[in-house]
């Protein structure tokens, strides 16, 4: 969250602005320092509560990306019967296959299911839709602008928590599992 105050004088005609970005959510004023005081006070209560709702975001977050898989201490076991598929290094999940799929959406598609089937074997419930994009990065199949859309579109794999993670549906546990035994035994 960031504020900006900033003031313009100009000979007459005092201007100030303000902007405030509750991670880009973005309230900017702009005008005579009046007009701006007056803003202000009027939107007081809208803003503190995009600050409050964007510092709950944020914590959020922080606690999901630090939190442990519950078996952590089994995560090398259980990703033992992939070691042809996956591996970890620095603490980060990495595929050693390339991943299938005839264009980007396919490609995404099964990275996000990948990368769910090995957070699953570690203990893991949900998985990050940032590391899915880091192993899209890797693989050379993150595209951008439709990543999420991507993503959304497959409601019959993953169960979408938030705009934050995904926890793979029934059928997106069998179809990730089908698809990391198919990769693991694969040459």
């Amino acid at each position: 969250m960031s504020i900006k105050v900033g003031e313009d004088t100009d000979s007459s005609n005092s201007k100030a602005r303000v902007v405030v970005s509750a991670r880009e959510g973005i309230i900017e004023i702009e005008g005579s320092e009046l007009f701006v005081a007056d803003q202000l006070n009027r939107l007081k209560t809208v803003i503190c509560q995009v600050v409050a709702s964007s510092a709950k975001w944020r914590s959020a977050q922080e606690s999901v990306a630090t939190a442990k898989p519950a078996n952590s201490t089994l995560a090398p076991q259980a990703l033992e019967k992939f070691a042809n598929l996956y591996t970890q290094a620095d603490g980060k999940l990495q595929l050693l296959k390339d991943l299938p799929g005839n264009n980007m959406a396919n490609k995404t598609v099964n990275a996000a299911l990948l990368v769910a089937h090995a957070n699953a074997l570690m203990g893991a419930e949900h998985t990050t839709l940032d590391t899915i994009r880091a192993v899209c990065k890797e693989q050379a199949c993150h595209d951008s602008n439709n990543f999420s859309a991507t993503l959304k579109r497959e409601k019959t794999l993953f169960v979408h928590s938030g705009s934050l993670h995904i926890t793979l549906s029934p059928a997106g546990r069998e179809r990730a599992a089908s698809l990391a035994n198919q990769l693991n035994t694969s040459n």
